[in-house]
């Protein structure tokens, strides 16, 4: 007789085991990926002005904020760079651009400004004042000594470029020489920012499909051919399973904050959790369902505010948002195995 095929429920089983595996790797990858390359590049007082305000925080660009607008949004900063000062209502658009420019020097038609700006919350009425300052003097202020750097700061500066995380962008001083100290994409910053969060929080989702996939093959160990269904107390148990896994998974991946070894479990907690939802959705038990996802939600909060105060309450709401969206798949694993004559939960083992 032809050997039998696995089931295709038994499948599907693997196939979150896999999606569950890889989803557990996502922090532990990002954080291997968040070197960031700088570069340190000579800047000489008369050129590239642009490069000085990229690197330092004291230096705002207006040239790069305003290209491309009206004659009408530059108008107010024209008057203020020929006059030496603008007090009225600007354009809305204007406004906005300003409204976070707390510099001490601007760049305005390639010339160096000093810079003062005085903003109305309430309406669009601002106060500004320019007067022309010479490259020189920008850059003396602006720098730091390459003596006083920090380790990271000089390796750059001696090598050209090095990656990192925590190197200090900004404008340094090394003998008569200028260097402007960057990344060399705060694009790859951000995209590396958002990787990790995303990182974060897929992590605890993993794991909690990890532990749906496990607790549902143990209820195969037997026959891994046959199909067993779901009660809510075999959900129950199988939701539990998240707990455990998650644990191993910090203990043995991740380091830092011990903060995680509540977090991610209790994340990892309300994902599995969907598959009792399941459970319950297929029996119609709906007082019991809310009840239930009250219960979750009260876990997840509370062990957020516990361990991390009002940000881990907001972390645990967050939890919770992501365990409803992602929690959807565990559910229809719910509903799926829970197909049954049966209602109660007569008949577990």
């Amino acid at each position: 007789m032809p050997p039998s095929r696995p089931s295709i429920r038994t499948l599907a089983i693997f196939g979150l085991l896999l999606v569950g595996v890889v989803c557990s790797f996502a922090f532990h990858a990002a954080l291997t990926d968040m070197q960031v390359t700088y570069t340190a590049t000579a800047v000489h007082p008369e050129e590239n002005p642009s490069q000085v305000a990229d690197a330092s925080r004291h230096v705002v660009d207006l040239d790069e904020r305003l290209r491309g607008k009206s004659a009408a949004v530059r108008r107010p900063i024209d008057r203020a760079a020929m006059n030496g000062s603008f007090q009225g209502n600007v354009p809305p658009e204007l406004y906005i651009l300003l409204d976070d420019t707390e510099a001490t020097y601007v760049i305005y038609d390639g010339v160096y400004y000093h810079w003062n700006l005085t903003a109305n919350e309430e309406t669009t009425f601002v106060r500004v004042q320019m007067s022309p300052a010479t490259a020189e003097t920008v850059l003396s202020n602006i720098s730091s000594s390459y003596n006083t750097a920090s380790s990271q700061v000089r390796s750059v500066i001696e090598s050209g470029s090095t990656t990192g995380w925590n190197v200090e962008r900004g404008i340094y001083r090394r003998g008569g020489t200028y260097y402007a100290v960057a990344p060399e994409s705060d694009t790859a910053i951000a995209s590396k920012l958002l990787g990790g969060f995303l990182g974060y929080v897929f992590t605890p989702v993993g794991r909690g499909y990890v532990a749906v996939a496990l607790g549902l093959l143990a209820y195969h160990h037997r026959n891994p051919l046959e199909d067993r269904f779901l009660t809510v107390r075999r959900a129950l148990v199988v939701t539990a399973l998240a707990v455990p896994v998650a644990l191993l998974g910090t203990l043995l991946f991740e380091s830092g904050s011990t903060s995680r070894f509540v977090t991610s479990p209790v994340s990892a907690l309300v994902v599995a959790s969907g598959v009792v939802a399941g459970v319950l959705v297929y029996q119609r038990r709906w007082a019991v369902l809310i009840g239930f996802t009250g219960l979750v939600t009260g876990l997840a909060v509370g062990a957020g505010v516990l361990t991390l105060g009002v940000i881990g309450g907001v972390l645990g709401g967050i939890a919770v948002l992501v365990g409803l969206i992602t929690g959807g798949i565990p559910l229809l694993y719910g509903i799926v195995f829970g197909c049954s004559h049966s209602h109660g939960i007569s008949g577990d083992s």
